[in-house]
């Protein structure tokens, strides 16, 4: 566990979890994929989100990934577990293996499968605060979880200090700035990240602290510079960034599958083409790209420019 992760800002990738052909978690291909981050000059580590295939794997996949990327890290970076599952005491179980394996801080989402009242959201907050003394913060993201933390709940929550921040994943940048405002109204600290790609666009908005983009697996570097060259005002060089990223979000209509497969599965087959991880395996039943889709996203890459020493 790093000393302080408050103030944390900037650029934190959800990190994929490489899979091997039968399925199971790769940890040295983790590894290199968490060196690989770090080296691109990342503020922090997301595990185990939606990114990182969190719902396809079982309890104790979950805690290797997690325990892996704390280790590989060794302090340097602050990590973020998402610990979320279908009820309180399920999520409480993954935050109690996150907290021994030394992570900074936990992110919990509303309970899957069934929707809940925001009064129900309130409760399993204030109930895994209480249990768990890391910073919280809220995952965001009705489109797979079909319930959405509401603005006003987010703000009885930080005025209480259960939670310390927030990762929203709505790509909705209005609300996010409602969201902003009504903290600042509210005169309480909370850490808002937006699960978003545009780094330029949202970098300025008052009150948002970073971004949290799958897309940084691929290009680190070029999330990290459209970020902070952004916030210094080099802003030629934060465009020529943006450019890279949006170039790399190409990758991910690239290969068969569903909306979350083809996502996923550019970023394993972008990532395989570099010798960052060793295979571009998904969890069945999502599509795991053939050779000839990771030799067409491989040349993609080539002509993008991407390279590991980026």
């Amino acid at each position: 566990m790093s000393a302080e992760l408050e103030p944390l800002g900037g650029i934190v990738p959800p990190i994929l979890t490489p899979l091997t052909p039968g399925g199971e978690v790769d940890l040295r291909s983790l590894a290199r994929l968490v060196r690989y981050l770090a080296n691109g000059g990342v503020d922090g580590i997301w595990a185990c989100g939606t990114t990182g295939e969190f719902a396809c794997i079982d309890a104790d996949e979950r805690e290797h990934v997690i325990a892996t990327v704390v280790e590989t890290l060794d302090g340097k970076l602050p990590v973020i577990a998402n610990v979320s599952d279908c009820s309180t005491r399920l999520t409480l179980h993954h935050a109690r293996r996150a907290d021994a394996a030394g992570v900074d801080a936990i992110a919990v989402t509303p309970p899957y499968y069934y929707t809940n009242s925001q009064e129900e959201l309130l409760d399993l907050y204030r109930r895994v605060r209480d249990a768990i003394a890391l910073p919280l913060y809220v995952y965001n993201i009705p489109s797979t979880v079909k319930t959405r933390v509401e603005i006003d709940t987010i703000v009885q929550l930080a005025t209480e200090g259960t939670v310390a921040g927030i990762k929203d994943s709505q790509g909705d940048v209005p609300w996010a700035r409602d969201l902003a405002g009504a903290i600042a109204a509210a005169g309480v600290p909370l850490r808002i990240f937006l699960g978003s790609k545009a780094m330029t666009e949202v970098a300025l908005i008052p009150g948002i602290h970073g971004c949290i983009p799958g897309i940084a697996n691929v290009v680190p570097r070029a999330c990290v510079d459209a970020w902070h060259e952004t916030l210094r005002g080099n802003h030629d060089t934060a465009r020529a960034a943006q450019l890279m990223v949006d170039g790399a979000m190409g990758l991910l209509d690239l290969t068969a599958g569903g909306r979350h497969a083809r996502s996923f599965g550019g970023m394993k087959a972008a990532l395989t083409s570099l010798g960052v991880i060793t295979h571009p395996v998904l969890a069945a039943p999502l599509h795991t790209p053939d050779a000839d889709e990771v030799a067409v996203v491989g040349a993609r890459v080539r002509e993008l420019g991407i390279s590991i020493t980026a």
